[in-house]
């Protein structure tokens, strides 16, 4: 009995002189379908790395600014709370080591002695009191002077800590939202980084709310003004759940009370759409590459039948021989998956780089580049597991190779068909599989449904694998139509059954890829302008976000809609919000409606919900938040506000866009008198017939400067580019999707060539002894050619029918994820992806078919 040590040496002895020197040996087979496994490996990485940095960032920007906070009373909207609450919960809750006000705000910089800038630079405002200091080491090192002394509250009056990523210097003067302010110091680069990259200000509390407009009367100490949250820290060995029990009867709906983690949740829910889509695709590509892999494998079988039968004639057992396929496989799995990983990190760096400005802005805080720990083991398990997964359903031919083959130069040369019980349980699970995705797609709501897309890639090729038979028939038909020369490639293509369907399922690939995913992200496309239908009706917006936002503020007075008004050729303005609202743990967006304002709320909801909804009797709820929240039409809305808890009955559910973790439209009115925010985030600007565009538009830029001054900026845009900017945000969301399509597009076209070229070689012996028979070199060059044509043509019509069901069902699953209803329509591009393969598998058989009429005959006949 040998010991396993001694088998283990043996069998990685056979690996390296069997396995491994066929790897060498086939070095194009083995890159293209190694090719295909690095870029698999590499879209798992770039997909965490890039929407884990996201949550990383958000995550490492909380855990400085809440440090050791066990809970967080947070502001409803972004008007925030009224400060005296922090008495009351200090008041209240014996277990409380200290409850510690916050501001945090964007801010925009201008020069202490200059006119403002029209692109003023942007910043983190921090604001607190001396509390602050028992949060976090990050804004306690910001609070220390060089020599490790604590900075002079009476300074922080009227001076601010400027963060190392301003640019700034001890002394320097500075306008922040229109306020002069002196920096005290710059706090240290290391440990603050975190805090939107060093780019931030501190200031002691009243001051930060002097800035940000939420000043009070009354003393500091009194608490009185506005907040956007206060940060509480338990005393050792405190009941966390009954603090918060206690803190949510004293707040009473006035704020909300929650983890001090809860953003990090936030900015899961905002990028989910992208980040699962895009997952979506690298699964599929993952399927492709595991098929490729099988490609591979049952090529490499069929060209070791002979050393294979030797091997097994020494007295290797079937067993043996197949774990040793399963090892090469590993193998490949590992190789490309390591080779993947630095790629995948370099994507994954420039897809941040290119995320729409609507995701960015949601995420609220500066993004830095975090790749997960567990990212890189995943992407490797991930692809050893689809090679070898791959492998052992193409390792069951081994167990048909007999030693006695090893004493024929020809052996094996004919596939054998498929047994009965593979095609049927292949067919029954292939049918099986693809009516569960289109059940899925069709009755799982939400980001689940995506899960359908993946089981119709693996099952669609399951069913292609239980229909073999069919397709090799149809390309042997096909075949057969070229004369003579397509008569005896005929005979050829059914004879290598596997080798053909191989090829087959290549062209098929790779015209279903392009057709589901492009086609899919062109009907999201055109679908989103049917969704947002009144978001291009009005002539010009004058707006608190640029067109690639979504305009929640802060507010602005009616002065500014007066003032627009007055600029000549405007016809009509009307004034509207959005604001963003914490409900519980999660985010959703708010609108304002009021009678004549153009929007995809006003148009999509019934006219008797709408009317009602103007009156202040009801509320519209997205798809997603109806979801989300497991309401419908007439159900009670309880909603907590800054004045506390109110009730509303929902009187229409419409699709839009998902955004945060859904949407809802109520009043204007009791939008500005329930939330406590007056004013308008946006105007809507109608211009009179006639008037001079360019002129409008500048007069309401010189509006948007002149009430610029002292906040943030407001923008000018038009309504078309308002509606064009949110389609390119679908595909600029899209454009890494529509990315990994044409690299796995482009690998499939290598594989087709590759297969194509090796049909040729493996068959020098038959073609050698066509030309010794007599055959002419324009006859073999016809036979090789039509042999393709044939693929072609069977592996075209198959990529349209499964490129047709991707594209639909992927229509569904859009539909699902994103709540927009995505209407299918054929698209032109679909004749490209044909003619491109068509044109790839003629363009890729000439040069073996000039190979092919080229052998010497008595070489390659010697050489068999």
């Amino acid at each position: 009995m040998r010991t396993a040590a001694a088998r283990l040496r043996a069998g990685l002895t056979r690996v390296r002189l069997l396995n491994l020197r066929e790897i060498v040996t086939h070095r194009l087979r083995v890159v293209t379908s190694l090719s295909v496994i690095v870029v698999a490996s590499a879209l798992l990485v770039a997909v965490f790395g890039t929407f884990g940095s996201l949550t990383g960032s958000v995550r490492d920007m909380t855990a400085a600014l809440t440090g050791e906070a066990d809970l967080e009373v947070a502001g409803i909207s972004d008007t925030g709370l009224d400060g005296r609450i922090a008495g009351q919960l200090r008041a209240d809750l014996d277990d409380a080591q200290a409850v510690v006000p916050m501001i945090r705000a964007q801010v925009r910089l201008d020069p202490a002695d200059a006119e403002p800038a029209t692109d003023p630079r942007l910043s983190l405002l921090i604001g607190s009191d001396q509390r602050v200091t028992q949060l976090s080491p990050q804004l306690r090192d910001a609070l220390r002077q060089s020599e490790g002394q604590e900075v002079d509250l009476d300074a922080l009056r009227t001076g601010v800590i400027a963060g190392p990523g301003t640019g700034l210097r001890q002394g320097d003067r500075i306008k922040i939202n229109g306020v002069d302010v002196t920096v005290l110091q710059v706090a240290p680069a290391a440990g603050t980084e975190v805090l939107n990259r060093g780019n931030f200000f501190f200031a002691f509390l009243p001051l930060a709310q002097q800035i940000t407009a939420r000043a009070g009367g009354g003393s500091a100490e009194s608490g009185a003004g506005r907040v956007d949250s206060l940060l509480i820290v338990a005393k050792p060995g405190a009941d966390l759940s009954q603090m918060r029990e206690r803190a949510e009867r004293t707040v009473d709906g006035r704020a909300v009370v929650v983890d001090p983690a809860f953003r990090m949740k936030q900015a899961e829910v905002a990028t989910a759409v992208t980040r699962d889509s895009t997952l979506l695709v690298s699964v599929i590509s993952l399927v492709i590459a595991g098929f490729l892999v099988f490609n591979t494998m049952n090529m490499a079988v069929a060209s070791r039948r002979s050393a294979l039968a030797m091997v097994r004639a020494l007295g290797a057992r079937r067993g043996q021989l197949v774990s040793d396929m399963l090892w090469e496989a590993a193998i490949f799995g590992l190789v490309g998956g390591l080779i993947g990983i630095p790629i995948g990190i370099l994507a994954g760096r420039w897809a941040i780089g290119r995320l729409p400005e609507m995701t960015l802005n949601s995420i609220g805080a500066a993004v830095d580049y975090h790749l997960p720990v567990f990212a890189p083991f995943v992407a490797l398990a991930a692809c050893v597991l689809a090679c070898v997964a791959a492998t052992a359903l193409a390792a069951r031919t081994v167990f048909s190779v007999a030693p006695v083959e090893a004493m024929s130069a020809a052996g094996g040369d004919v596939d054998k068909p498929l047994s009965r019980p593979i095609v049927l349980i292949a067919g029954i699970g292939g049918i099986g599989g693809i009516v569960a995705s289109w059940v899925l797609a069709t009755t799982v709501p939400g980001r689940a449904a995506i899960v359908a897309g993946a089981v119709f890639g693996a099952c669609g090729l399951l069913l292609c694998f239980a229909l073999t038979g069919p397709l090799v028939r149809a390309a042997t038909a096909v075949a057969g139509r070229f004369g003579p020369p397509g008569t005896l490639a005929a005979v050829n293509t059914e004879r290598a059954s596997r080798r053909v369907w191989a090829t087959v399922m290549t062209v098929a690939v790779a015209i279903a890829v392009g057709m589901g995913t492009s086609g899919a992200l062109q009907n999201l496309v055109s679908s989103i302008s049917g969704s947002l239908q009144g978001l291009g009706d009005p002539g010009f917006y004058l707006s608190t976000s640029n067109k690639d936002g979504i305009p929640t503020g802060p507010t602005f007075g009616d002065d500014v809609a007066r003032a627009a008004a007055e600029v000549p050729g405007v016809a009509d303005v009307r004034d509207s919000q959005w604001a963003r609202v914490n409900v519980g743990d999660a985010r959703i967006l708010v609108q304002g409606l009021a009678p004549g304002l153009k929007a995809p709320f006003v148009v999509k909801t019934d006219p008797g919900a709408l009317q009602r909804v103007f009156d202040g009797d009801g509320i519209v709820l997205s798809s997603v938040l109806s979801r989300n929240l497991g309401l419908g039409i007439g159900d009670e809305v309880r909603m907590a506000t800054p004045t506390g808890f109110h009730s509303l009955t929902v009187r229409d559910v419409v699709d839009y866009v998902a955004i945060d973790s859904g949407s809802a439209a109520i009043s204007l009115d009791l939008l500005r008198e329930w939330f406590e925010r007056p004013g308008a985030t946006f105007l809507q600007v109608d211009t009179e017939p006639g008037a001079d565009v360019e002129q409008v538009r500048a007069g309401l830029e010189a509006v948007a400067q002149r009430y610029s001054q002292g906040r943030l900026p407001l923008y000018v845009y038009s309504g078309e580019e308002a509606l064009r900017a949110t389609q390119e945000s679908a595909e600029q969301s899209g454009a890494f999707t529509v990315a990994i399509q044409w690299i796995v597009a482009v690998a499939a076209a290598v594989a087709l060539l590759n297969t194509l070229l090796l049909s040729v070689i493996e068959r020098r012996r038959e073609l050698a002894v066509l030309r010794a028979l007599g055959a002419s070199r324009r006859f073999v060059f016809s036979m090789v050619l039509s042999e393709a044509v044939a693929i072609a043509v069977v592996g075209s019509i198959t990529g349209l029918i499964l490129g047709g069901m991707l594209h639909l069902l992927s229509d569904q699953i859009l539909t699902a994820s994103t709540s927009i209803q995505v209407h299918y329509s054929p698209q032109w591009s679909t004749l490209l992806y044909v003619a491109v393969s068509v044109g790839l598998c003629i363009v890729g058989a000439l040069t073996p078919a000039v190979r092919a009429a080229r052998l010497n005959i008595s070489e390659s006949i010697a050489a068999e």
